[in-house]
């Protein structure tokens, strides 16, 4: 195994359960510190710390991050109609259309992945360094975490409607 995937299917495994959501100044940047900036970045980087804007990477990693909540967040909520319905239908014809409806959401989110994964690119060619890269998506770990959070939804006593699922992303 990869040691740099390794480390970050642990990294992620951290993110969704939640060990990084309580940090302090999470989601800011500390600028502070300029020590490790360029002489010639450090005014660019004090005229973002005084004006309160994080660097045009950053914003956009925050750009990919929504896109993917948003395109995991259409998958899920189709996967949870589309076992709603098979459970309340025993007619055929009704079975099919249920599940034409849900190869049709299935090659939206690949799609979705398809750009996402595109962006994950040209991100890390503007990003400052490779310690910030994303890993490009992987459709077949996107299947089994969606798997695994309808496993978990359905061991939980309390039904979470979609719109209120905090952590179709956990991050």
């Amino acid at each position: 195994m990869n040691l740099g995937r390794l480390i970050e299917r642990k990294l992620q495994e951290a993110r969704e359960a939640g060990a990084f959501d309580h940090l302090p100044r999470k989601g800011r940047l500390d600028l502070g510190d300029d020590t490790g900036v360029p002489e010639d970045e450090r005014l660019a980087m004090h005229m973002l710390k005084s004006n309160d804007l994080l660097p045009a990477w950053i914003e956009e990693d925050k750009a990919l991050r929504a896109k993917l909540v948003e395109a995991r967040g259409a998958l899920y909520r189709a996967y949870v109609w589309r076992r709603r319905q098979l459970a309340q239908t025993g007619h055929p014809e009704d079975r099919r259309r249920i599940e034409q409806e849900w190869h049709q959401a299935r090659r939206l989110f690949e799609q979705n992945i398809a750009e996402i994964n595109r962006d994950i690119f040209h991100f890390n060619l503007r990003a400052p360094s490779t310690a910030v890269h994303r890993l490009p998506l992987r459709l077949q770990e996107e299947y089994e975490r969606l798997e695994r959070m309808a496993a978990e939804d359905d061991r939980s006593p309390v039904t979470v409607e979609p719109s209120d699922r905090r952590s179709v992303d956990r991050r």
